[in-house]
């Protein structure tokens, strides 16, 4: 949705992207926004993502190693160009694409268009959408664009257990459901800073320490 014809450094959608979304609407189109898949492309001219305190949680301390060696600035250099070549306002324009993803969603959810939760990852250029810490980045993408938390916990859990038909299985806590869950310590009905505060995650019945399933460990 981020995609229309026009200018490339227009961030305003056009009359046709709000009648494809009028579209989905009335079809009642299931769709998954993954705006963090565009904000991550941002990484082919800004690395700065390696040095977020998270990215440790999500990626191998080799990896993060790596991204500091002239050989991985050297790899993100020639990606960086060859964008350059193609377009000298490339920065602006792959900065915009956010912007764009963004309008989309705000348009989407005032439309009544059938929200799902989903990254993409590990879709797009550079290095911004790392398996793990991209699904927290859109929570945050959609808390952004003005999505209720309530909206994003539901479109995460049962909308995307309804829609892939596999509901009577999980997507909700009740006896007789697959024990996948999350044990926050705050309230993801009031923010979505509350899925920072992960205490004990239950998979498949069993729980387990966050710590436990990060890459040190």
């Amino acid at each position: 949705m981020w995609h229309w014809p026009g200018a490339l450094t227009d961030s305003v959608p056009p009359p046709v992207a709000h009648e494809v979304i009028e579209k989905a609407a009335r079809a009642g189109v299931w769709v998954q926004p993954t705006l963090q898949t565009v904000y991550g492309d941002r990484s082919v001219f800004d690395p700065g993502i390696v040095d977020d305190p998270r990215y440790a949680l999500a990626i191998p301390r080799g990896i993060i190693a790596y991204q500091h060696t002239d050989a991985a600035k050297a790899a993100r250099q020639a990606l960086a160009d060859s964008y350059l070549k193609i377009a000298a306002e490339a920065p602006k324009i792959i900065g915009i694409g956010g912007a764009r993803a963004t309008a989309t969603l705000e348009l989407m959810h005032a439309a009544g268009v059938r929200l799902l939760f989903g990254s993409d990852t590990p879709a797009g250029e550079g290095i911004g959408n790392p398996p793990g810490l991209s699904e927290r980045l859109e929570i945050q993408r959609w808390a952004e664009a003005g999505i209720p938390p309530a909206e994003i916990l539901r479109a995460a859990t049962l909308d995307n257990a309804r829609a892939f038909g596999l509901a009577k299985e999980l997507g909700s806590i009740e006896a007789g459901k697959r024990a996948d869950l999350l044990l926050l310590s705050a309230d993801p009905l009031s923010s979505v800073a509350a899925y920072d505060s992960t205490e004990t995650v239950i998979l498949n019945g069993e729980p387990l320490k966050p710590e436990a399933l990060r890459p040190a460990n």
